[in-house]
């Protein structure tokens, strides 16, 4: 829900304080009974607990502030912990309080006669002749709303604390090798229903900013993320600072505009259907124009295949792993090809064992030079540590 909509709901104006907030939210409450008025109740509940957030964040937006003039990070971490603790604390106390307060109350209500025989005993000590039965409650025990609301309302912030910080504790192992490499796993962590609130409140946008804004991952993944926030075509001064933040990271890292189809991706289908249909209308195999049509068809089809299965292997591998395995594959078909003379129908022996010895060589040498690749990546990585 957005803030414009709560406030609206609850009928007070935009910027309203803490209190004003809780007046309006204990005065509907008050008037839409849960019970006989399920779902206004829930939609005003929805209201009150997105504004409590929103100031909830603005809190530890200052307490931030504050922290970072003591220029130390963990000590300002520590004491953010800390308040958070010490005001959790302070909620508890005054709830246990107030339940004992209520109980006492609810049950004297339930007990007349045990009243009753308490100031009948003492008006015998005090030696009174005279008797008046005490006024007994015909009512029924009150319901004390406010107070089952406000411990929903802290049971439901505790459990959304909690799914944010597991949340985020899962994201920043998502970000490191060998994880960061596999678009399936980001796209299983933003299709878990236990994280949809949690993923989307202003604290978990906060943070996920700046991971992201120390990772390097694939196009592929930073375009997954952009689509699940739907950031494409909004403006981020619209947005609350926490979202513009990560807006702003994410278009710094991928862009917002809509990717277009690449050149691979277009000219590969056609190529291939006009080598299919070229191959079968050329002359028969052996001439000139089959063995050129044959040709061209046979590598349109190995290039279109290897593209293909790169593209699928990249989105969960890294770009070196991907490419050796498809070198593997080439290799060793174009080998089957050559032994078995499969080229032979399209144009004939003698070109068609060129050809093959031609991509068996490719793939050889592509081979060769991932090996070299990883092997200067990894002296990179022990360098650098």
């Amino acid at each position: 829900m957005y803030e414009s909509e709560a406030y609206e709901i609850l009928h007070i104006k935009r910027g309203s304080s803490q209190e004003e907030i809780k007046e309006a939210y204990a005065t509907l409450s008050k008037q839409y009974h849960p019970e006989e008025h399920p779902e206004e109740f829930q939609q005003i509940h929805e209201a009150y607990m997105t504004l409590r957030r929103r100031n909830r964040g603005r809190r530890e937006e200052n307490r931030n502030q504050e922290a970072e003039q003591t220029h130390n990070p963990l000590q300002a971490e520590e004491k953010m912990m800390e308040d958070s603790l010490m005001e959790m604390a302070s909620e508890n106390d005054n709830h246990q309080a107030a339940l004992e307060e209520n109980t006492e109350r609810e049950f004297q209500n339930e007990n007349p006669e045990q009243e009753y025989d308490t100031e009948e005993q003492s008006a015998d000590q005090s030696g009174e002749e005279e008797y008046q039965e005490p006024a007994r409650q015909d009512s029924a025990p009150q319901y004390d709303f406010d107070e089952v609301i406000e411990e929903d309302e802290r049971k439901d912030e505790q459990r959304l604390i909690l799914l944010i910080q597991k949340a985020l504790v899962e994201m920043e192992m998502l970000l490191k090798p060998p994880y960061c490499d596999k678009l399936k796993l980001f796209q299983q962590f933003f299709k878990k229903p236990e994280y949809q609130t949690a993923l989307k409140q202003p604290a978990f946008m906060e943070y996920f900013a700046d991971m992201l804004a120390e990772s390097h991952l694939k196009p592929m993944i930073y375009d997954h993320i952009i689509e699940y926030y739907r950031f494409r075509g909004l403006n981020p001064e619209d947005m609350y600072e926490e979202a513009a933040k990560l807006y702003y990271v994410l278009d710094d890292k991928r862009g917002m505009k809509k990717k277009k189809p690449g050149f691979w991706q277009g000219v590969l289908p056609v190529a291939a259907i006009a080598g299919i249909r070229a191959g079968t209308r050329s002359a028969e195999p052996g001439t000139g124009a089959g063995n050129l049509f044959g040709f061209l068809f046979v590598v349109v089809i190995v290039i279109a295949l290897m593209f293909i299965l790169y593209r699928q292997l990249y989105k969960n591998h890294s770009s070196l792993f991907a490419q050796a395995i498809v070198a593997v594959l080439l290799t060793v078909s174009q080998f089957i090809v050559l032994m078995g003379d499969f080229y032979a129908s399209l144009m004939g022996s003698d070109a068609g064992t060129i050809l093959a010895v031609f991509l068996f060589l490719m793939g050889g040498i592509w081979l060769i030079g991932i090996g070299i690749a990883a092997i200067v990546k990894k002296i990179r990585k022990l360098a650098h540590r």
